[in-house]
């Protein structure tokens, strides 16, 4: 099982913490709650967050204030989610380093595909293929393939859930007559090197009786 995404929410309405923990829990998060800006900076020193939600109105410091001072701890994304719906208010939450802002009343799967689609974006932000040295990089880590094993993933990653035959394979990577068992062995090759970071961008499925493709990581989460 995927590991959840770990997020925190931060309202001073025990309403809205309960129902938003109560619908996100079982999309596959795992939820912190704080009512005050005090709370919320002790959990953000104790944990990691994937994303986090923040109210503007909160007691002794507002959610512009608080977010700041998350900037100083986390560049996790941050989405305001309040109703102040003003022009000016949004600005400022974005100036104050949020990601995304989001007025009251919401619907809530509305607030789940934001998460969802926050969480993606930092996650896939810090992935990329360097063509130039065959290198995939993840997080700060690179990991060097051969030419054909970058051209091989580069093609895959580059066209998801297309379903690429072995002699198709061949042909596009290798373009020559020869061994198409050669394919199967790049592949095992592809995934072993990649293990550690393919669980957060993807994974190389095998279509049985039809080849490969590849299909981007959806979070470990269920949509909404």
């Amino acid at each position: 099982m995927p590991t959840p995404h770990h997020i925190l929410i931060v309202d001073d309405d025990p309403d809205i913490l309960r129902t938003n923990k109560r619908f996100l829990t079982p999309r596959g998060y795992e939820v912190d709650t704080a009512d005050t800006p005090s709370e919320a900076l002790c959990l953000l020193e104790e944990n990691h967050y994937a994303c986090i939600l923040l109210d503007v109105m909160l007691p002794g410091m507002d959610g512009y204030e608080l977010c700041e001072a998350v900037r100083s701890l986390t560049d996790a994304p941050v989405i305001f989610v309040s109703c102040l719906d003003s022009e000016d208010d949004k600005i400022k939450g974005l100036i104050s380093g949020g990601d995304d802002y989001m007025t009251k009343p919401y619907s809530l799967k509305e607030l789940a595909t934001r998460i969802f689609a926050q969480i993606r974006r930092a996650s896939m932000g810090s992935f990329f293929l360097d063509e130039s040295s065959t290198t995939v990089y993840c997080q700060g880590r690179g990991i060097s393939l051969s030419q054909k094993e970058f051209s091989l993933f580069q093609l895959l990653y580059t066209h998801p859930q297309t379903i690429y035959s072995t002699l198709q394979l061949y042909d596009e990577i290798w373009g020559e007559k020869g061994d198409t068992g050669t394919v199967a062995v790049h592949i095992s090759r592809l995934r072993e090197k990649l293990a550690p970071m393919l669980p957060s961008v993807g994974e190389i499925v095998t279509e049985r009786g039809s080849g490969y493709r590849f299909e981007p990581v959806r979070g470990g989460q269920v949509l909404p």
